[in-house]
């Protein structure tokens, strides 16, 4: 075979395995003060791809006489594909099985061992036990698979006293990555630290990723929701360790860490426009926020005109960066139920997906764990009218019963990279 041929086979393959709206990537990736900046266009450079996800299961709801769900808060699986639900209202962990069937519930409220109260998150821990991220009071209750407490993780705290809330927790590698916010006080000053650390199985800090500090004040303080929605909730740890966090509000801007804390880069998208709430949305956010202050007397909560940029990252086992936007969790667009803007590992913007089910984004909360989708129905006012107090003359939310459906992730979108 001569060269010419041998080089006609090579492009040959090389046309078969690349995929056909391989474009090239419009963005840049530049160095700005010393970091790494990648600013992306708003196209992805694969274009878009449309997904019907597959329902497997589902529990709970009216039509389930055997399992009734409180306020879902997180979805873990475990090598055998069973499910763990964490329901930080009834302070309980349900296990279920692939095919959804019930195997065991374990946990229980208390301050016991082995037991939990406002659970907000949950991770597989070094040794195999499940730690539960309590959040308030802060601290973090193991439990074994089985129901059985586990060992004892102790939730370092600040110099000066205080108190602290933990938001979320995520096991990697032997350690923990967790994010919180600590109040303490420096002579006559009350200072608010919030942070997202890495942490060793013994509760010793090994890496800062971010860790802000501001002074705050007990009565007569105005909140503002682009200072108060922070990067808590909207962060992601990489099987190679590294961290993703959303920092602020308005911007669509990620930053990712190395394991260590030192900042790899940051990714941009300069152009993305944000998506105004309407009187009603806004009026909505302000009667729920206006029922959290009630614990600081005399206090005011500014509510956006805006959504915020970037609503959730995830990181699949790819390597991959999802990330969901204001945009597509709160205007979905026509038979959507949201779409999720995907990231290589250089922070590139190449394909999005978009998934069609029966599901509303606006009122459901969607979670992934393992190979599965997972949908929680009328999750959102169940949440609100949890931080409202449950007060219905100020918090007009009608809470239906839970149901937790099983989605398959599509094969085709996790080798869509």
């Amino acid at each position: 075979m001569n060269a010419w041929k041998r080089f006609g086979i090579a492009v040959l393959m090389l046309a078969v395995l690349t995929p056909a709206a391989l474009a090239e990537w419009q963005g840049s990736i530049e160095t700005v003060d010393g970091q790494t900046v990648v600013r992306n266009p708003e196209t992805p450079a694969y274009g878009e791809l449309r997904e019907e996800i597959r329902e497997v299961w589902r529990r709970g709801g009216d039509d389930d006489d055997e399992i009734f769900f409180g306020t879902i808060a997180e979805f873990l699986h475990d090598d055998d594909g069973n499910i763990y639900l964490l329901d930080s209202q009834l302070s309980e962990i349900h296990v279920f099985d692939p095919e959804g069937e019930l195997l065991r519930t374990i946990g229980r409220q208390g301050e016991g061992p082995g037991e939990f109260q406002n659970g907000a998150d949950m991770y597989w821990s070094p040794g195999g036990e499940i730690g539960v991220v309590q959040s308030w009071p802060g601290k973090i209750v193991t439990i074994t698979p089985e129901g059985d407490p586990g060992t004892t993780f102790a939730l370092p705290y600040r110099d000066g006293g205080g108190w602290q809330s933990v938001s979320r927790g995520v096991g990697h590698d032997g350690q923990i990555v967790l994010s919180g916010t600590a109040w303490t006080r420096e002579g006559e000053t009350n200072l608010q630290f919030t942070y997202l650390k890495r942490y060793d199985a013994g509760g010793n800090e090994v890496a800062t990723y971010q860790d802000t500090r501001k002074e705050t004040q007990f009565g007569n303080f105005e909140f503002d929701e682009k200072t108060w929605v922070d990067f808590q909730r909207r962060w992601a740890v990489a099987p190679d360790g590294r961290v993703a966090a959303v920092l602020g509000f308005d911007d669509y801007r990620i930053h990712i860490w190395n394991t260590d804390g030192t900042l790899d880069r940051i990714i941009e998208r300069p152009d993305y426009a944000a998506v105004k709430r309407t009187a009603d949305e806004i009026e909505t956010f302000q009667t729920v926020y206006d029922a959290f202050t009630r614990w600081n007397p005399n206090s005011t909560f500014r509510v956006s005109e805006t959504f915020g940029a970037i609503e959730s990252v995830f990181y699949r086992e790819d390597g991959m960066l999802w990330v969901q936007s204001g945009a597509q969790r709160w205007r979905a667009g026509e038979g959507l139920f949201t779409s999720f803007d995907l990231y290589d590992q250089q922070g590139q913007f190449l394909r999005r997906v978009e998934f069609v089910a029966d599901a509303d984004a606006t009122e459901d909360g969607l979670f992934f764990a393992g190979d599965n989708i997972y949908v929680v129905t009328d999750l959102y006012n169940a949440m609100m009218a949890r931080i409202g107090g449950g007060d219905e003359e100020d918090v007009d939310l009608d809470a239906e019963p839970v149901t937790v459906v099983s989605y398959e992730f599509p094969s085709v979108v996790a080798q869509s990279n």
